[in-house]
C-alpha cells in the first residue's frame, strides 16, 4: 500500500464540463446563473445514486474531467500532467501541454525528484488521500502521534461549486486559491481553533487569496532552463518547484496536521509536545520576525553561509508545508537512512520509497536544497 499522508491538496477539482467560458473560480465552478444547466451534471433531485444528490461518487465526479481519460478539463490530477483538452483556450494561457501540476499526481507524476534536469513521468511513492479510504491524520489534534481513520476525498478540500473562500470583511463568498474550502471537511477545525488562524501580524488568513492569471504547473521544473539566477538547477525559487509562497497555507494544511504549524525558533525551543517537541519552520519567517535568526539588526548583511542554519544566500527564506511537499502525489524515491525514517507512531512499515511522504526530492534533497551542507 502507498504511504498515504493527509496533507493538504492543490490543484484545482472539477466536475463534469459545461459548455461555459471559465469563469471567476474557473472552469464550471461558481457563478452560476439563476438558470444554470450545471446542476444537471452531477446531481439528481430525485434519483440520485450517491450522497449529497450525486450521481456519482464524488471523487469520480471529478475524475470524468480531471482523470486521464476526462476531456473535460486541463489539469489530469491522476498523471500530474497539464493537457489542452477541454475545448476551452485560456486567455493568457495556462501552461501548454505536457507540463508538471504543481501538485503531482495521484497515479503518476512527472517529476525531477533526482534533481538532474530530466523531468520523467514515473508511478507515484506516496500520495494523498482522495477515494475516500481511510488513514491517519499525522500531527492532528493535541495528543498521540495523530488520528487513524482519518477519511478524504476531493471535495473535501476543494469545493466543486466555487465560491469556497469567506471574505473576512464583508462575510461574502469569493473565490479562493484553487477552490480551497475555508476549513476541510472532516477537519473539526475553526478559523481560530487548534492554533490556526490569523498570524502573528493578525492579517486574516481566510480566504487564501486567489489568482488573477492561472498558473496550474511548474515554470522552471528543469531547473537552469529558468534563466539567470537558477543556474546548478538553481537555489532559490526553484526551491518552491515554481510555487509562490503563499501566506496562509501553513495555517491551512495545519487544520489537519495541527501540530506541524511552527514559527521560527521551533527548531531549537520545546513545544511541550510529547512527539512533536522540536519542529522545523513552516510559517514563514516575514510573519514571525525570525530574520534575526541570520541576519544583524545592525551593521552589514545580510549573512552568507555559514550561520546559524547553514541557509545558502540565494534561498527565499519563507518556508511553508509546500516548499518540501506536494499536494497530491510525488514520485521521490527513498533509500538507506531516509528509506527507514519511522513514521510519527514509531512504526517502520511502510519504508522504502513508500517513505516518501509527498516530498518532492529523492531521499531528503529538500533539505540540502536549501541548507547546502
Amino acid at each position: 500500500m502507498k504511504a498515504r499522508s493527509v496533507v493538504v491538496l492543490f490543484a484545482a477539482v472539477g466536475l463534469l464540463l459545461l459548455a461555459a467560458p471559465a469563469l471567476a473560480d474557473n472552469g464550471p465552478h461558481g457563478s452560476f446563473s439563476p438558470t444554470t444547466d450545471g446542476c444537471a451534471g452531477c446531481h439528481r433531485a430525485h434519483t440520485a445514486s450517491a450522497p449529497a444528490l450525486l450521481t456519482s461518487a464524488s471523487h469520480n465526479l471529478c475524475l470524468s474531467c480531471h482523470g486521464s481519460s476526462g476531456s473535460g478539463a486541463d489539469t489530469n490530477v491522476l498523471d500530474g500532467i497539464y493537457s489542452e483538452r477541454d475545448g476551452v483556450i485560456e486567455a493568457p494561457p495556462e501552461m501548454g501541454d505536457g507540463t508538471s501540476l504543481k501538485g503531482g499526481g495521484f497515479v503518476n507524476v512527472l517529476m525531477d525528484s533526482d534533481w538532474d534536469g530530466l523531468a520523467v513521468s514515473t508511478s507515484v511513492t506516496s500520495t494523498h488521500i482522495y477515494t475516500g479510504v481511510s488513514g491517519t491524520a499525522w500531527g492532528n489534534l493535541g495528543s498521540g502521534s495523530g488520528t487513524a481513520g482519518f477519511s478524504l476525498t476531493c471535495t473535501s478540500c476543494h469545493d466543486p461549486h466555487g465560491g469556497a473562500g469567506i471574505d473576512p470583511d464583508t462575510g461574502e463568498r469569493i473565490a479562493s486559491y484553487r477552490i480551497l474550502r475555508d476549513i476541510p471537511t472532516g477537519s473539526g477545525a475553526s478559523p481560530l481553533a487548534s492554533g490556526v488562524g490569523p498570524p502573528p501580524d493578525n492579517d486574516p488568513i481566510y480566504p487564501i487569496t486567489d489568482e488573477t492569471d492561472k498558473i496550474y504547473t511548474l515554470t522552471n521544473t528543469l531547473g537552469s532552463e529558468a534563466g539567470a539566477g537558477h543556474e546548478d538547477h538553481g537555489k532559490t525559487d526553484v526551491q518552491y518547484f515554481g510555487e509562490t509562497p503563499r501566506v496562509g497555507l501553513t495555517e491551512w494544511c495545519a487544520q489537519c496536521h495541527t501540530r506541524y504549524m511552527a514559527d521560527a525558533g521551533s527548531g531549537s525551543t520545546d513545544s511541550g509536545d510529547a512527539i512533536f517537541a522540536y519542529r522545523h519552520l513552516t510559517r514563514g519567517v516575514t510573519n514571525t520576525g525570525g530574520c534575526a535568526s541570520c541576519h544583524p539588526s545592525h551593521g552589514p548583511g545580510p549573512f552568507v553561509p555559514p550561520n546559524e542554519y547553514n541557509v545558502a544566500s540565494n534561498v527565499v527564506h519563507s518556508p511553508s508545508c509546500i516548499t518540501c511537499h506536494v499536494a497530491h502525489g510525488s514520485s521521490a524515491h527513498m533509500i538507506g537512512l531516509a528509506a527507514g525514517v519511522e513514521w510519527p507512531d514509531g512504526s517502520t512499515a511502510p519504508s522504502g520509497d513508500e517513505r516518501s511522504s509527498l516530498l518532492r526530492m529523492d531521499n531528503r534533497g529538500v533539505c540540502q536544497m536549501c541548507h547546502e551542507k
